[in-house]
């Protein structure tokens, strides 16, 4: 089945690129950054819970929360 789509000419002309650079299809293209997308955080996920308790830095840790926060409102 083809499906329309409307993109942003400056999205147009990255995804053109990148299926020129490598010999593929605007849907290969679309296919293989989706895959991108789904393996990389796949790998976030992996790494959830690897970081050992001593290797933490608490202040580094605090001043990102008390950051979020204030941004959060």
């Amino acid at each position: 089945m083809v499906r329309v789509i409307t993109i942003m000419d400056d999205v147009y002309n990255e995804l053109h690129s990148l299926k020129k650079s490598r010999g593929m299809s605007f849907s290969q293209a679309i296919r293989f950054l989706l895959k991108e997308r789904r393996e990389s955080s796949r790998g976030l996920i992996d790494l959830a819970g690897s970081i050992e308790d001593r290797d933490i830095n608490r202040s580094a840790m605090e001043r990102i929360r008390k950051d979020y926060n204030r941004v959060r409102g």
